[in-house]
């Protein structure tokens, strides 16, 4: 049996589909961040603290792109932005120690100590399954060039342990990101249309109808999950995967051609953003920010990045993939995204066709041997021994 593109595209449907968060799970999430917000506003209220508190989500949560971990027994991670609208007199470690800490602490009766990060906090609470938090403290910024910008605490722990404020802008990424998700190609033209209403940010945020690039950037994050397991700490981060899929993304209207396009074209986007003589990946919401500004002091995370496009260009490979049986394409799936993943995808494959063999609407394609709805042969239903109904 050959596969064509339109039978490839429902596999990675059943893909996006099989490693997103559930609706109800990303539901607990979005309760969980909204009561730590309220319980802060009281909280201030209570010891006449007068600040003015905003718990937001950002990263894969407010971008639409969280996915399951590969085990059962990992957390997901809920990023969060701890934003003081006043307070600019506070400094940096006094923002973070001496009143973010103190909040998540009172907050909720924890599984372990608080652990400090670089830029957040990070924290496991009893009473909330399959999450742990990472709590950025943060000020509204001061800088009129951008409504959304803000400044976080940051504390670099292998060389000083001196903190201090760094831009940074999670709000003007995501609506970048949801700019690009909205992207219609024009018919008969290469140049693709923005159509963007600002009111349809929330609803790309919320864990349905997904966009075609949404969908790609978590297979993305899967298949980089599956391929570093062992070595998670050389793996492509997050923000990296998503922002150059976001540049390379022209409007496709499917999530193979968007995955084929990101693998064709990431490397000659990377050659033409060099600086110096160094790769670099720029933050589309934030002037000067380098995504892969880590690569120049751990060139080993440079390397398992090209490394991974490698693996992707292999597995993603048109003619590869449409020449593939049913026993190497599942096969690929479960090398590629997790065997766990490849089997739940096949077993909906074989459920849908044998719905589809019942109905009379899937046919045996004369000129590739595929089974679609196409082709021209019916598909009669197989019966069990003896069943001469």
């Amino acid at each position: 049996m050959a596969y064509t593109k339109e039978q490839i595209e429902r596999i990675l449907n059943d893909l996006a589909r099989t490693i997103n968060i559930s609706d109800e799970l990303f539901q607990a999430a979005d309760d969980e961040y909204s009561a730590l917000g309220e319980w802060i506003d009281k909280k201030t209220e209570e010891e006449g603290s007068h600040y003015v508190v905003y718990i937001y989500p950002q990263g894969s949560f407010a971008l639409g792109t969280v996915i399951k971990p590969i085990s059962d027994e990992d957390d997901y991670d809920l990023d969060l932005v701890c934003e003081l609208r006043n307070g600019q007199s506070l400094s940096a470690r006094q923002l973070k120690v001496d009143v973010v800490k103190p909040w998540l602490a009172d907050y909720k009766k924890t599984k372990t100590d608080i652990e400090e990060k670089r830029r957040c906090w990070h924290v496991e609470y009893e009473d909330v399954p399959n999450f742990h938090m990472d709590v950025i403290p943060a000020l509204k910024g001061e800088c009129d060039t951008s409504a959304t910008q803000i400044r976080i605490t940051d504390k670099d722990i292998e060389r000083t342990p001196i903190y201090e404020y760094q831009g940074s802008n999670p709000k003007g990424y995501v609506r970048w990101f949801f700019t690009k998700c909205l992207q219609h190609r024009v018919s008969g033209a290469n140049v693709p249309i923005t159509i963007y209403d600002m009111a349809k940010q929330e609803n790309l945020r919320q864990n349905k109808n997904k966009t075609k690039l949404q969908k790609a950037v978590q297979i993305l994050k899967r298949h980089r999950d599956v391929m570093f397991d062992d070595n998670p700490d050389v793996k492509p981060i997050s923000i990296i995967i998503t922002t150059l899929a976001g540049q390379l993304y022209d409007g496709e209207d499917t999530i193979l051609d968007t995955l084929i396009g990101f693998v064709s074209k990431v490397e000659g986007y990377l050659q033409g953003s060099m600086k110096d003589g160094h790769y670099c990946i720029p933050n589309p919401s934030l002037e000067d920010e380098d995504f892969a500004d880590k690569w120049k002091e751990h060139p080993e995370r440079q390397l398992a990045f090209f490394s991974w496009i490698r693996q992707l260009k292999t597995d993603l490979n048109l003619e590869t993939l449409i020449s593939k049986d049913r026993v190497s394409m599942g096969n690929g799936i479960k090398r590629a995204f997790g065997a766990t993943t490849g089997a739940v995808i096949f077993g909906v494959q074989g459920v849908n066709e044998a719905n589809a063999v019942k109905a009379g609407t899937i046919k045996v394609n004369t000129t590739t041997g595929s089974l679609s709805e196409t082709g021209t042969i019916p598909v009669p239903p197989s019966k069990h021994y003896g069943d001469i109904s």
